[in-house]
């Protein structure tokens, strides 16, 4: 029981630091307006899923169930659960990722659905909040990517 309980605290808590690594492969690998484009896209999503959060107020699982997560949760943040700021940050990236490079997308794409299983199974988040969150991430991504379309100077 030990290591499924340190293995989706793993995915919960630490994986999404390997977004990290997406960094030096832009930067070695994209053109500078692609790297501006996936930025402006992971900072939308993640700000709108933060106002979407204020707005629905929805008790996390933890709350809901009176229980102790296995990670550690600001009370502050404790009726924050729809959407899930990890999935739309990372469906973000790999959607983003995924229109300058198709392999390195899929590659992040599987990164955001361990990230967000894990934070279902340390109990943060609903299933409804992760998949929330990636439509939020995969939206603004693909709304950014097209006005890019339009407005290819910046």
């Amino acid at each position: 029981m030990q290591v499924g309980t340190n293995i989706s605290i793993f995915l919960a808590e630490y994986l999404i630091w390997v977004c990290a690594l997406v960094i030096p492969f832009l930067i070695l690998k994209s053109e500078p307006h692609d790297i501006v484009r996936i930025v402006v896209a992971v900072v939308l999503a993640f700000t709108i899923s933060e106002v979407l959060k204020t707005l629905t107020s929805v008790p996390r699982p933890f709350v809901a169930a009176d229980v102790e997560p296995l990670i550690s949760v600001p009370q502050r943040e404790f009726y924050a659960s729809f959407p899930s700021g990890h999935a739309a940050f990372t469906a973000a990236l790999a959607t983003g990722l995924f229109f300058t490079d198709k392999l390195a997308g899929l590659a992040f794409f599987v990164i955001a659905v361990l990230v967000g299983w894990g934070r279902v199974l340390v109990g943060v988040h609903y299933p409804l909040d992760i998949l929330g969150g990636f439509g939020v991430g995969i939206t603004i991504a693909v709304a950014v990517n097209f006005m890019h379309g339009l407005f290819p100077v910046w």
